[in-house]
């Protein structure tokens, strides 16, 4: 085993998800659905553009 687990999240509303996810940086990769797989992503990039542009 390589140390990775899967976690299942039932949730209505992707905010607080989102931010949940973001907090783990690059320790967290979302499978599904593609939709909240997306918006991380993009806040993602989001964030590294920033601080590039210090």
């Amino acid at each position: 085993m390589n140390g990775n687990y899967v976690l299942e999240v039932p949730y209505s509303d992707t905010r607080e998800l989102v931010m949940d996810i973001l907090k783990h940086g690059p320790h967290v990769e979302v499978l599904a659905p593609e939709k909240l797989r997306q918006e991380v992503v993009e806040l993602m990039e989001l964030a590294l553009k920033r601080q590039r542009q210090k």
